[in-house]
């Protein structure tokens, strides 16, 4: 690694780290996120389909 690219890692984690301090302040709960990150792919797929199904189910019982 050449130092230079070494300063763009850097600097792009310190946006990062900045990113998400703006995040926090804006409210949001990113240790959600980061639980979510912690998971494989094929899981985060079949928890958002049981949520998209429970929407759905929702929404089916709104017109009845």
């Amino acid at each position: 690694m050449t130092p230079r690219s070494h300063v763009k890692k850097h600097e792009s984690e310190d946006e990062d780290i900045d990113a998400v301090q703006a995040a926090i302040d804006q409210g949001i709960d990113v240790s959600m996120l980061a639980d979510n990150l912690r998971r494989s792919v094929t899981e985060r797929v079949k928890r958002h389909q049981i949520a998209l199904n429970t929407v759905e189910k929702l929404r089916k019982a709104k017109r009845l």
